[in-house]
């Protein structure tokens, strides 16, 4: 993947797409922005072309080297969250509109982040004004050499030890927590303890490729109209249905 945008560019060029040419422009300004150590204003619009739109554009190919170029080029745009993750440790793309709606919706001024990685999420949350602190255990950085990339000071506490001593904040984020073991669900189960105000929010896919098996099971979701407009500023940008998700305390 370390040649993914020259590639991704340099088929643009061959194509001529105006379709094509917009989605790498989007990811171009993605990655500019990325390495700036900034936030993208809004959500990305969506990469990659679903199967029967794909089909329409090689239809109107007249040679197979532009045929090849095109199946290459979509595999590639549905690829970006990969090269992503693999470039900059990043799996989601927080955008400034979502965090301000997060921030207004909920209002929210304090914020604890779990799980960060390299804390794009409080990047965006602090930019609109969400005071933030920042954790993980870095257990994934040390197989991964993104782990000294983060966006904010990151400090070293385990999930739950976080949730525990950081109690005082309006908000409780978790981004892509992992589909094995039950360190999802150990959160909730700490968070509900505390009987607190605090929203407990986590950003993944429901039953795919975040969080354990149970926790899409077992958890009590809310359903407000505060999320779906949360949600209407956070659209997946590729074939992951990656949305916002907000737990209800068991009272």
């Amino acid at each position: 993947m370390t040649d993914f945008l020259s590639k991704i560019n340099q088929l643009d060029a061959r194509l001529i797409i105006e379709s094509v040419h917009q989605q790498v422009e989007e990811i171009n300004n993605i990655v500019a922005t990325i390495r700036q150590k900034q936030v993208l204003k809004r959500a990305p619009e969506k990469l990659g072309f679903l199967p029967d739109i794909a089909e329409e554009i090689c239809h109107k190919f007249n040679s197979r080297d532009q045929l090849e170029d095109f199946k290459t080029i979509n595999q590639l745009l549905n690829n970006t969250r990969q090269f992503l993750a693999i470039k900059f440790g990043l799996w989601s793309i927080p955008n400034l509109e979502t965090a301000q709606v997060i921030k207004d919706q909920l209002k929210v001024n304090t914020g604890l982040e779990i799980m960060a990685g390299n804390g794009y999420w409080s990047k965006a949350l602090s930019q609109v004004g969400v005071k933030m602190t920042v954790t993980d255990n870095f257990n994934w950085s040390r197989t991964s050499n993104t782990g000294v990339k983060a966006f904010v000071p990151v400090s070293n506490y385990d999930a739950v030890t976080a949730v525990n001593q950081f109690n005082d904040v309006d908000l409780i984020i978790c981004s892509w927590a992992p589909n094995f073991g039950n360190s999802d669900e150990k959160v909730v189960n700490a968070w509900q303890k505390l009987n607190s105000a605090t929203h407990l929010l986590f950003v993944g896919e429901r039953n795919g490729v975040t969080n354990s098996a149970s926790f899409w099971q077992k958890e009590p979701f809310l359903h407000s109209k505060e999320l779906r407009l949360i949600n209407q500023t956070f659209t997946s940008f590729d074939f992951i249905d990656e949305q916002i998700f907000e737990i209800a305390h068991e009272i």
